[in-house]
């Protein structure tokens, strides 16, 4: 008698487990802060929202890894793409930091390139074609970042936004979901606008790295997306806007196609390159073709984490990051062996903690 084909069927492979770098016993026990947390923003579509939906999401084992460090917030809203994101971040931003002391109608004012609804009409009626983010910037200096001109920020920035917008952004204009659809020349500036609205409200306690969109499977998100000729050109212009604007990226749709690190330990470049060449990525990382599995959300943790760790100076090979990994940052409140036992409001009143 045969076995059911159920019975053989192999479980999905699962993701290594997160857990908390360690550091040195002494800074665990005195690189401790009575100064209020930071925070890291994740904002975005449902990659983003559904990475804090379950155990083994992306922003779950964020806020593992920060745990007592900084605090994760997740505003991820399924089905939005950068124009709806753009419209939305003011109340995002009220929220978390506060009434703005600039007025927003001077984030637009010569920083980005607006356009209008007829323009946006007829950029919409034809699928997208690649975009140089240099020409929508009237000039060099508006390629620096508005920190480099408003003054540097502190060590660690208060608040850290993750923007990662375009897997709505670039699906078909002609296919089922047409309403989500946005022109890659807007898409563009929309990211732009998005940064520039950060940076405004809030310059010298804030720090913003975009995240492109992840690579998606044609085949099975067929008519609504095309990963080679449409997707990786939103992601190309995503690093484009990051470069132009001095601030860094997570590029997920060359990184999604690659193996996640761990098991990349003693591969050669070929293991690498095969397993994007013969798309094992499909299958490890995409539950529906766009959306991610538990090995999807640990590969995606795993390229945000190289970004938030990497230094904040521009590398040698141009490499920018955030400048926040866990040794570097203070766990909030002194550990409970350093507190005074009888009187332990002196403790926490002073402020050199």
């Amino acid at each position: 008698m045969g076995q059911d084909a159920s019975s053989t069927a192999q479980p999905p492979q699962q993701p290594p487990e997160v857990t908390i770098p360690t550091v040195p016993p002494e800074t665990y026990l005195l690189h401790t802060t009575l100064a209020p947390r930071p925070k890291l923003i994740l904002i975005g579509d449902s990659i983003t929202e559904l990475g804090s939906s379950h155990a083994q999401g992306w922003g779950t084992s964020l806020a593992i890894r920060y745990n007592r460090r900084m605090d994760v917030i997740n505003r991820g809203m399924n089905g939005y793409n950068s124009r709806w994101g753009a419209a939305v971040l003011p109340l995002i931003l009220e929220e978390i930091l506060g009434p703005t002391a600039s007025p927003l109608v001077s984030v637009g004012d010569g920083e980005y390139i607006e356009i209008d609804s007829d323009d946006r009409t007829a950029a919409n009626a034809s699928c997208p074609s690649s975009v140089n983010i240099h020409e929508l910037l009237t000039d060099d200096t508006q390629s620096k970042s508005f920190v480099e001109k408003q003054g540097r920020r502190t060590r660690h920035p208060k608040y850290t936004f993750l923007i990662g917008f375009g897997a709505n952004d670039s699906c078909l204009p002609d296919g089922p979901h047409s309403r989500n659809h946005v022109h890659i020349k807007e898409y563009t500036n929309n990211l732009m606008r998005i940064i520039r609205m950060i940076q405004t409200w809030n310059a010298k306690e804030t720090a913003v790295a975009l995240m492109t969109p992840p690579p998606c499977d044609t085949e099975l998100q067929s008519p609504s997306r095309d990963n080679e000729n449409v997707t990786r050109l939103y992601a190309e212009a995503c690093i484009q806007v990051a470069s132009a604007m001095s601030i860094p990226v997570v590029d997920l749709w060359n990184g999604m196609q690659l193996p996640i690190a761990k098991n990349k330990d003693g591969q050669d470049g070929d293991s690498s390159h095969l397993y994007k060449s013969r798309q094992h990525w499909k299958g490890d990382y995409l539950s529906d073709g766009l959306h991610l599995t538990a090995m999807g959300n640990y590969r995606l943790y795993e390229l945000v984490i190289d970004v938030l760790d990497r230094s904040d100076k521009v590398e040698a090979n141009g490499n920018l990051g955030l400048g926040l990994s866990v040794a570097t940052l203070a766990r909030t409140y002194p550990d409970h062996s350093m507190i005074d036992a009888t009187h332990p409001q002196k403790t926490f009143d002073n402020g050199s903690l």
